[in-house]
């Protein structure tokens, strides 16, 4: 069980999230969507322990045991999430297979499971012909399957993922929904960024933040995409206009 209580986050002294409170509970996928700036991705790095919050507090219950944040959390206190950015880091000589390495390593994978980890990287990431390749040479879509399975080579409970299906094709849409989906099935939580007008069926429940400030949540199986009449009408037409003008910008 993931719970936020009255978290408000502040960068250079902004106030980007504001008294957000919710829970994520073992087996859910939870998508957050809204405008540009809405908070998206403060929140994910809140709730990956990459930011500290400047009031309020999170539980986090990965095995059952309810921990609250520390001060200054960091991910190598937090072994069993997962964090994807929305890019990965600027990297470019580095190769696909020492990519994936690090993330295992980083993990504390070592030997055999180490191996193994990366191993099954180069397959998620259709790289496995392509270990020697740096990074500077893959396309956008693969560059993006290779950052998410390097999120995935220690098998995290709470996956973490900002944007993950920008620069995707259909299959590699269709492959991260079935992560997803599996994850959540075997009891994992996951919460995702989501910057497109596409909300697929691998999420239950999707929340609606504006301007740092969480306007709506709800089950998205009751509530399949396009018909809530519900959900703020105003913040959902802002993050629709911001989606349309990024993409024809």
């Amino acid at each position: 069980m993931i719970r936020l209580e009255g978290v408000t986050v502040v960068r250079s002294s902004r106030i980007v999230a504001s008294e957000l409170s919710l829970e994520i509970a073992p087996g859910e996928a939870v998508a957050v969507i809204g405008p540009s700036a809405s908070g998206k991705t403060s929140l994910l790095e809140t709730v990956a322990g990459l930011t500290a919050p400047a009031h309020g507090q999170i539980h986090r219950g990965l095995d059952g045991v309810d921990e609250p944040a520390s001060k200054s959390p960091t991910l190598r206190h937090l072994p069993r999430v997962g964090y994807a950015p929305a890019e990965a880091a600027a990297w470019p000589v580095m190769r696909v297979d020492e990519f994936l390495e690090v993330a295992a390593v980083s993990a504390g994978l070592i030997g055999k499971p180490l191996r193994l980890a990366v191993q099954r990287g180069l397959v998620f990431a259709s790289c496995e012909r392509l270990p020697d390749h740096r990074l500077e040479r893959l396309s956008d879509g693969q560059r993006k399957r290779l950052l998410l399975a390097a999120t995935l080579v220690h098998d995290p409970d709470l996956l973490v993922l900002d944007d993950p299906m920008r620069s995707l094709d259909v299959d590699g849409r269709s492959e991260v929904e079935r992560v997803i989906t599996d994850l959540a099935l075997a009891g994992g939580s996951i919460v995702a960024a989501l910057n497109d007008a596409v909300i697929g069926p691998c999420w239950s429940r999707v929340l609606l933040l504006n301007d740092g400030t969480l306007l709506d949540s709800r089950d998205s199986h009751r509530h399949p995409t396009g018909s809530w009449p519900a959900w703020s009408v105003d913040a959902l037409d802002a993050w629709r206009r911001s989606v349309a003008s990024s993409e024809h910008g």
